[in-house]
C-alpha cells in the first residue's frame, strides 16, 4: 500500500523584472545563493520568503587561499560586539570573495558582509539593500519549538541551490506532506504548480516526508540529470530532474545509507585529480560525521541498481564507495575556485569560527596537526617521506600563509 506521507515539490516560474525592487525587509537569513549577474538570493525564515538582492558589479579576480583562524572577531565588530553565529557562506562567482550571512545579539538580527583572504570584513546594509521577493507558498505557519529550542519555521528553508537558471528551494510546508521543494525560476512570478515525491529512510524503516532534505547538489549520471539529497540520520537519494512535472507523484530512489545519529551541513560537487585523471565528487559535510567524499561514478553505479526500501544493519554504511575526509566541525562549503573549496568550521582546539581554503586534491590542512615532520630538527630520509610527504606539506604550508622552521 502506498505511504500515506509524500515529499512535496514546488516548481515556480517567473516574469518579474528586477527593476520591481524595493526596499528589502530581511527578517532573518537561513541561506544564501548567487544566481545569475550580480544577484544573490537570500532565504528569509520568518518571512517564509526568498529575497533576490542585486549586488554591485565587482571585478573579476584570481582567488587567494583563506587563512582567517577567528571570523567570529571579525564579524562581532560590525554587531557592536553582540556574539555572531554565522548561518550560511557561498563565493561570489569568479571573485575570490566569501559572501557570509549570521545572526547576532537575543533577537537574532540579521547580518550580511562580504569577507577578503587578507581578514578585511565589508558590511552590506540589509536596510539599504533593493530586493525583489516572492513568498514560498505553503511555507509552514507553526509556532512550536523542536526540544523547546529550534523554531520548527527556522526549517522553512533548510538548503538552497542555484542550478541550470533555477533556484532549488528544500524547507517545511505547512501541508500534511510537510517536507517540500521549491523549484523557482528568476525573475520570479506567483504561478506554481506542484509534484510529490516520497523517499525511504534506511535508518528508520519507514517512508517519511515530515524531515525535510538536508544538503543536495546536482549530477548527471548516465546522461541523465539528477538531484542528489542528503537527509538526516543520513539516506543518500536520487530524483530524476525530468520526472518533476506538475502533478505528478515521483518516488526518490534511497540509494546509500551514509550513517545514522547524523545531520548534513552542506554539499558541494567539483571535480578532482586522482592519479592525473580528471574525477567528479559529491563532498557531503556532517555536523556528527566526518565529511563523505563520493566519486560520481559511485552514485551512477547505486543508481542503476534497485533502491532501498529495507532497513539496513543498524549501523552499516553502505551503497556507495566513499573516503571520509578530516573535515571536522565543517558546517558550510563552497568551491572557491577549481584548486581551492573554502569551509566555515569550528575550530575544536580553540573554539573559533574559521574561514579557511582546503586543497581539493590534498584535502587537509598541515596546520591542525604538529606531527612529527614539523619539529625543527627533523630530516627527511631519502624515500617516501622526501619524494612524497614533503612536497605536500611544503605546499600546505605555503597556502596557509605560515612559515615552517628551516629543515634539510
Amino acid at each position: 500500500m502506498r505511504s500515506a506521507l509524500f515529499v512535496a515539490l514546488i516548481v515556480a516560474t517567473g516574469t518579474a523584472t528586477v527593476s520591481d525592487a524595493k526596499a528589502a525587509d530581511i527578517k532573518s537569513i537561513s541561506r544564501i545563493e548567487f544566481g545569475p549577474a550580480n544577484i544573490l538570493f537570500i532565504a528569509d525564515w520568518q518571512a517564509s520568503a526568498i529575497d533576490a538582492l542585486t549586488l554591485p558589479a565587482m571585478a573579476p579576480a584570481a582567488a587567494r587561499t583563506f587563512n582567517i583562524r577567528d571570523l567570529g572577531s571579525l564579524l562581532e565588530k560590525l554587531s557592536d560586539g553582540a556574539p555572531v553565529h554565522v548561518t550560511d557562506m557561498k563565493v561570489r562567482p569568479g571573485t575570490g570573495v566569501a559572501y557570509v550571512a549570521y545572526e547576532f545579539g537575543p533577537a537574532r538580527t540579521p547580518g550580511l558582509a562580504w569577507v577578503t583572504s587578507d581578514e578585511r570584513v565589508h558590511k552590506i546594509d540589509l536596510r539599504m539593500a533593493k530586493a525583489t521577493e516572492t513568498k514560498l507558498k505553503d511555507a509552514t505557519d507553526s509556532n512550536s519549538a523542536f526540544w523547546g529550542r529550534i523554531p520548527q519555521r527556522s526549517l522553512t528553508v533548510t538548503t538552497m541551490k542555484w542550478h541550470d537558471g533555477e533556484l532549488f528551494v528544500a524547507g517545511l510546508s505547512n501541508q500534511t506532506f510537510a517536507s517540500s521543494l521549491w523549484r523557482l525560476r528568476f525573475p520570479f512570478d506567483s504561478q506554481i504548480s506542484r509534484t510529490s515525491i516520497e523517499i525511504y529512510h534506511t535508518s528508520h524503516d519507514q517512508w517519511e516526508t515530515r524531515a525535510p532534505i538536508r544538503e543536495m547538489a546536482f549530477a548527471d549520471l548516465d546522461a541523465k540529470s539528477y538531484l542528489v539529497a542528503a537527509y538526516m540520520c543520513t539516506p543518500l537519494v536520487t530524483i530524476p530532474l525530468d520526472e518533476l512535472k506538475s502533478g505528478v507523484h515521483v518516488r526518490g530512489k534511497t540509494i546509500a545509507e551514509l550513517g545514522y545519529g547524523n545531520t548534513p551541513s552542506d554539499m558541494v560537487s567539483y571535480v578532482g585529480t586522482e592519479e592525473g585523471k580528471k574525477v567528479p565528487y559529491l563532498l557531503l559535510t556532517n555536523y556528527e560525521r566526518s565529511a563523505d567524499l563520493i566519486p560520481v561514478s559511485s552514485i551512477a553505479e547505486s543508481n542503476n541498481k534497485p533502491g532501498f526500501e529495507r532497513p539496513v544493519p543498524w549501523g552499516d554504511i553502505t551503497g556507495v564507495n566513499l573516503t571520509y575526509l578530516p573535515l571536522a566541525g565543517v558546517t558550510r562549503i563552497d568551491n572557491l575556485d577549481d584548486k581551492y573549496l573554502i569551509v566555515v568550521r569550528q575550530d575544536p582546539e580553540q573554539s573559533k569560527t574559521q574561514l579557511v581554503t582546503f586543497n581539493k586534491d590534498i584535502r587537509l590542512r598541515v596546520t591542525d596537526f604538529v606531527s612529527e615532520y614539523d619539529f625543527s630538527d627533523y630530516k627527511y630520509p631519502k624515500g617516501y617521506q622526501s619524494t612524497f610527504i614533503k612536497p605536500i606539506e611544503d605546499t600546505l604550508i605555503r597556502e596557509e600563509g605560515v612559515q615552517s622552521p628551516s629543515k634539510p
